[in-house]
């Protein structure tokens, strides 16, 4: 056989089988308003697969194919309804097409027997009762001769006449018809199934002779059954296949052969096979019964059983073929290979003797072991690949010619070029290898609707994200930790529909499986809305097993706790299924992920569900790194496990780094870091280049301890004696992580990710983020638990790079998220909560005077010059964009310090009143969001609403309008006011708002207009006051973010109740954002305004309660 035809028959074949499992999911769904085009996409994919299975003598992938093509041309018919029973027969038998493609050396040894009943029971119970025997009687094909050349089953032969089709035989010469005419057989195949279907075709090696026989032929006939509705006098110009080796197949001319003889019930019917020493591989179509072998040695089978058992957690067991559905809803008596034994109900290959185990195994893995060895690439992508290698060629000779003459300047620019080219050339490449997460996701469909159906669960998957692409090594080390995580979710998760509505949820579970770029990275996300992960009985079972002790339980978080899921042995499942339980095998699942460079981190809340987020780079050949020294020794640290850095000064080492239990952290934004020395844990002497000690590592000194071990029977005492070094040594590695706090010099520090454990590695220096190319380590460095690989720098020498969960693991880090000093901070940053969360803008009124205006009343910032000031008219005004800003000094109206016109001055730009004014300060500025709380007694007064204190300084808040309508009260009078509806009883407008200082604030200007105020500290006392006075309020004000119930929440119960729904609501903030402005329209609010922004929101109060009253 060809191995160049058979690979691109294997090509062609997995091409055909990409979208087969997501287009069946999509007939079975559509059921009865089935998409016919779908039908025949999934027809003809069969069909392809059958005709060049036959030309390359496959015959039992084409005896397979042809029998989904039967089931398919039924449904595309209307003459069956693709129920699940019909569709999960499909696609078993498409399951075991893929797994033949993929072995097709071995293919000819699989047993396809169950999917041929299987399939061949649907075509029958679909049947008229006189119909049902020509499913198993046969025809006979011959030639002009009479010699027998294909025998078919007489039920495929008339659904070739069907619809006036013509049934041919005709008979090509592989040598003058195919070869001599630059043809290919499979492109023969492939004409000839654009215009008709192929029944069935052989090439006839017997009439070819051999070098001995004195009839051998020049020639070398391929024989094709061929139905077409092509009509017979221009079939023979069509294929350029002469008259005579045409032969129209007339119903009435051919034979009928009986059917096979019948066979006991208990036993299957399969094709005929000569079972020897060495497998007969010959081509014979006759359909024979062939009795099972009765005397299975027990011994074997219970070999075999165990064998499936230990794979069970392993390897996800193949559905058994359930028996063929009637296309009416009753169902058929099952086919004989449905009365096996229960022990027998997956599909098993025939195994004649123990030889031919290792093969069956090896067959039953390639699904999920062999990887495709080509990818396809654009050719537009090649195209660029050719250009930039001839722009890599020219800037190579435009530099040598720069060498030879010695032309500097050129040399640089051909050095630019080269650089360029280069990057252009390394994205191009990269772009080569990277492929669609789609690759992976595809499958899951599938795996959960089969878990589905398996456990009586009702399971809804969603796919976001399919176009993501990941490097091919990255997607195809996915495949396997992303089927655990997603089985994990249908099988332990999502509860059953009776258990999820009495839990108060929709009976449908929800698994979303979601892609989408961030940072540079890739993120995964496995999201289920089931039971959620119980984090108390996976510390339990920690304990039980000693992985963890109680002490590190006590400094643990709930999100700690989840993280023990991945300890090796760890499982919470009650009892052992299919599906591993939730636990067992998710250390392997983390192992995967971690030589993928991946990060994992769980989140669950029990009774609500788990989200499961993976971070993965685009790709492992080049990888942005952080290179960082110490000791004089360069290393990487992979950006993908970089977080920030840090500088500390030494006169605040002291103050950013604490000590908390026996370890050095550092206090960052409320969180503990903890801190380990790089130094110290790679032992580098500080003094010297290289350190002069020999380096021991903890598994170095491990395996010495092993060594000793086994001498312990002859001499327990020294055994004993080198247990003790040991243990000193890997204590000693461990202590040397706990460096000391001098503050005499600056401190750097790397934040790392240690999947979702952070902690900070001190180094000496910092340098560049660089592109670097990753080399695995040698064989005498892997036990090396705190490297990943190996670069070599531009240089030429060589950096080591670093694995920072090795690191971590060699340091014995852990979270210091349960700490007594975490829980303080914990506490301190609660406390920070209950203060409101505020926009300012930052300035200064002279040297010592600290003021702040809320940041979005702030139109413009502008830097001038005191000379740049003029005073008209006794006032102070600057020209600004063509015409002139009036500019007013704070002191002008409040009893603040003077400001001194000199220098640079800033002048902060305010729209109000239909005037833009200017506001003088000097420099310098800043805009900062804080949680604050403000005094509104202390040091208010006119223009100034309070004060709070910010960075440790007492800072004034400034009040614009006030300030500005305390000068200039003429700009205001205009105004239209508001008319009382005293007529109505009356304008009530509720205003909501947990901070007093801004309830204060704005109840205030509403007062001043002349509205009736209510004033509520929160959504629920707001609730409750219209509950008990309806009728009463005609609009509400309020805050977004509250205690006991926030705006959004208020404004949902407002607008879902009749009494209140006509009501407008108006939704104060300091920051609105666009998800908080989409889920403020979903919830009915009718407009935002900024909380001190008093013009606009007093005209949209106006507008609105006129809409009202109109």
């Amino acid at each position: 056989m060809d191995d160049e035809t058979l690979q691109m028959y294997v090509e062609e074949s997995r091409e055909h089988l990409e979208d087969i499992e997501s287009d069946l999911l999509k007939i079975e769904e559509a059921g009865e308003d089935v998409d016919l085009d779908l039908v025949n996409k999934v027809f003809r994919a069969a069909h392809s697969m059958k005709g060049g299975a036959g030309f390359l003598g496959l015959i039992n992938l084409k005896e397979l194919a042809h029998k989904i093509e039967n089931v398919l041309d039924m449904i595309r018919n209307m003459e069956l309804t693709p129920n699940p029973e019909i569709v999960n027969i499909i696609l078993l038998a498409f399951d075991r097409l893929r797994e033949m493609v993929e072995n097709i050396h071995e293919s000819e040894d699989m047993d396809i027997a169950e999917h041929v009943t299987a399939l061949t029971g649907i075509t029958t119970s679909a049947l008229d009762d006189d119909e049902k025997d020509t499913v198993i009687r046969e025809v006979s094909i011959n030639d002009h001769s009479g010699r027998e050349i294909f025998r078919i089953p007489e039920y495929d032969f008339n659904q070739a006449r069907k619809g006036g089709k013509f049934v041919y035989l005709l008979e090509f010469d592989l040598i003058h018809d195919v070869h001599q005419k630059d043809k290919k057989p499979l492109d023969l195949v492939k004409d000839m199934q654009s215009t008709g279907a192929i029944l069935d075709l052989k090439v006839d090696l017997e009439a070819v002779g051999s070098l001995d026989d004195d009839s051998f032929s020049n020639k070398i006939p391929l024989f094709i059954l061929f139905s077409s509705i092509i009509e017979p006098d221009i079939i023979n110009s069509l294929f350029e296949v002469p008259s005579e080796r045409i032969i129209q197949v007339q119903a009435q001319e051919i034979q009928e052969k009986p059917p096979a003889a019948e066979q006991p019930q208990d036993q299957e019917q399969i094709p005929e096979e000569t079972v020897e020493e060495e497998p007969d591989s010959s081509y014979d179509l006759n359909l024979e019964g062939l009795e099972a072998e009765p005397g299975q040695d027990e011994d074997q089978q219970e070999e075999d059983k165990e064998e499936d058992k230990a794979r069970e957690t392993e390897v996800e067991p193949e559905p058994e073929a359930p028996p063929p559905p009637d296309p009416q809803g009753e169902k058929p008596a099952p086919p004989q290979a449905e009365q096996k034994e229960k022990s027998q109900a997956r599909p098993q290959k025939t195994q004649p003797d123990k030889d031919k185990k290792p093969q069956d195994k090896q067959a039953a893995q390639a699904q999920t072991s062999s990887m495709p060895d080509s990818l396809r690439v654009n050719v537009g992508l090649l195209e660029n690949l050719m250009n930039l290698a001839g722009e890599l060629v020219l800037s190579r000779n435009q530099l040598m010619q720069a060498i030879s003459t010695q032309d500097d300047q050129t040399i640089n620019l051909a050095g630019q070029r080269i650089d360029l080219v280069t990057s252009e050339l390394q994205e191009a490449i990269m772009l080569t290898r990277m492929q669609p997460v789609s690759n992976v996701f595809n499958k899951f469909p599938r795996v959960v609707r089969d878990m589905s159906q398996s456990l009586g669960k009702d399971i809804e998957l969603y796919l976001e994200g399919k176009e993501v692409e990941l490097d091919k090594t990255i997607i195809e080390g996915l495949s396997d930790p992303l089927t655990h995580l997603v089985r994990n979710s249908a099988d332990h998760a999502i509860e059953k529909p009776d258990e999820r509505v009495a839990k108060g949820k929709k009976p449908q579970g929800k698994i979303v499986l979601k892609a989408f770029h961030a940072a540079g990275q890739v993120n995964i996300e496995i999201i289920d809305d089931g039971k959620g992960i119980p984090v108390e009985r996976i510390v339990e079972k920690a304990l039980d097993k000693g992985l963890i002790t109680e002490e590190q339980v006590r400094t643990m978080s709930d999100k700690d706790k989840a993280q023990l899921i991945f300890l090796p042995g760890l499982s919470t499942a009650d009892q052992i299924t299919d599906v591993s339980g939730r636990g067992v095998g998710m250390d392997v699942v983390k192992s995967n992920l971690d030589r993928l460079g991946g990060q994992v981190d769980i989140d669950t809340e029990e009774g609500k569900g788990t989200s499961i987020r993976i971070k993965l780079p685009l790709t492992l050949a080049i990888i942005p790194s952080l290179l960082i020294s110490v000791s004089q020794e360069r290393f990487a640290i992979p950006q993908i496990n970089v977080d920030e850095l840090i500088q500390i000064p030494a006169q605040q080492v002291q103050e950013k780094i604490e000590v908390v239990g026996d370890a050095q952290v550092l206090i960052l934004r409320g969180e503990l870091i903890p801190l380990v020395g790089l130094n110290e844990i790679l032992r580098l002497d500080q003094k010297n280049t290289r350190s002069k000690a020999r380096v021991t590592s903890i598994e170095e000194a491990r395996s010495r301890k092993d060594r000793q071990d086994k001498k312990a029977e002859t001499s327990a005492q020294t055994s004993e004696k080198s247990r003790s070094e040991d243990a000193g040594l890997e204590k000693e590695v461990i202590e040397a992580s706990k460096w000391s706090i001098s503050g005499e010099e600056d401190i750097n520090i790397v934040v790392v990710y240690s999947g979702t454990f952070k902690y900070g590695l001190v180094v000496d220096e910092l340098h560049d983020s660089v592109e670097i190319v990753v080399k695995p380590l040698g064989r005498h460095l892997k036990a090396c638990d705190g490297y990943a690989g190996a670069t070599i720098m531009g240089d030429g020498h060589v950096a080591l790079i670093l694995d920072v969960v090795g690191m971590a693991r060699l340091a014995e880090l852990s979270s210091m998220a349960g700490t007594e000093k975490a829980q303080e901070m914990a506490r301190e940053q609660e406390t920070e909560k209950e203060k409101d969360l505020h926009s300012l803008f930052l300035f200064n009124n002279g040297p010592r005077e600290h003021c702040a205006v809320p940041l979005d009343l702030v139109a413009r910032v502008e830097l001038i010059k005191a000379e740049d000031i003029e005073i008209t008219g006794g006032k102070k005004v600057i020209q600004y964009r063509g015409g002139v800003l009036p500019v007013f000094a704070l002191h002008e109206a409040a009893s603040v310090e003077h400001l001194e016109l000199e220098g640079e001055l800033v002048v902060i730009v305010f729209y109000m009143a239909g005037h833009e004014v200017g506001l003088l300060a000097s420099p310098p500025v800043d805009a900062r969001e804080v949680r604050v709380e403000i005094d509104d007694f202390t040091l208010k007064q006119n223009g100034i609403s309070g004060s709070a204190v910010l960075e440790g300084y007492t800072t004034l808040i400034v009040d614009i309008y006030e300030f500005m309508e305390t000068l200039n009260p003429q700009w205001f009078e205009s105004r239209e006011k508001v008319q009382s509806l005293e007529q109505e009883g009356g304008t009530q407008i509720l205003l909501v708002e947990d901070s007093d200082f801004f309830r204060n604030q704005v109840k205030k200007f509403i007062q001043d207009e002349g509205y009736e105020v209510v004033a509520a500290e929160d959504g629920a006392v707001a609730w409750q006051y219209m509950q008990d006075n309806p009728g009463e309020v005609q609009l509400v004000v309020t805050d977004l973010e509250m205690p006991n119930m926030d705006g959004f929440e208020l404004t949902e119960h407002i607008k879902s109740d009749d009494r209140f729904n006509h009501l407008p609501v108006l939704a104060l903030t300091s920051l609105a954002g666009e998800e908080d402005v989409a889920r403020g329209k979903k919830v009915g609010i009718d407009d935002y305004q900024i909380k001190l922004d008093k013009e606009k929101l007093l005209q949209s109060i106006f507008d609105f309660l006129n809409k009202k009253a109109a």
